[in-house]
């Protein structure tokens, strides 16, 4: 499980994802803090990488109703049904486009401009949104546009940390 609390410019954490549990933390991690503050996801993070197989794709993957039934009894983990029963059909995505020779960062990378790679994000993975697509890339310390620029081009506001001097 990785610490994924922001710096203090609010900016997230960048991690090296080295093994496919690493990856799919990531996309989990996203899907979970759509709506949410990353405070309250945070906190919850240990538990529901302990119900959630450590985010082991394969594991995760063979995650049937009864499975996501008992997940959700832990009163620990975020209890949302439809983010916890997406998490499976992501899983088997994700291993889909790992299978590929180039793995699963040989596939995020193989678009050729930002714009493309967020719409495969969204359109591949449930929950995954804009926002989403953006953190992903970034906290895997891939090629994204300036935040300022990004937020600003989709009507979104710039945190006050983040704001250039005038």
């Amino acid at each position: 499980m990785h610490d994924f609390t922001p710096h203090e410019s609010g900016a997230p954490r960048q991690i090296i994802a080295q093994m496919p549990a690493d990856f799919f933390e990531i996309l989990t991690r996203a899907m979970f803090n759509a709506g949410l503050s990353w405070q309250v996801v945070q906190a919850r993070w240990p538990a529901m990488a302990d119900a959630l197989a450590g985010f082991d794709p394969v594991v995760l993957a063979g995650y049937d109703e009864h499975d996501i039934d008992q997940v959700l009894a832990d009163d620990r983990v975020i209890r949302n049904r439809g983010k916890l029963g997406a998490v499976p059909v992501n899983a088997r995505t994700f291993l889909k486009l790992s299978d590929r020779s180039d793995g699963f960062r040989g596939w995020l990378d193989s678009f050729d401009e930002y714009d493309a790679r967020e719409r495969a994000l969204r359109q591949m993975f449930k929950y995954i949104g804009v926002f989403g697509a953006y953190w992903t890339r970034y906290t895997l310390e891939m090629d994204v546009p300036d935040y300022r620029d990004w937020a600003a081009a989709r009507g979104r506001t710039v945190p006050a940390q983040l704001q250039l001097p005038e």
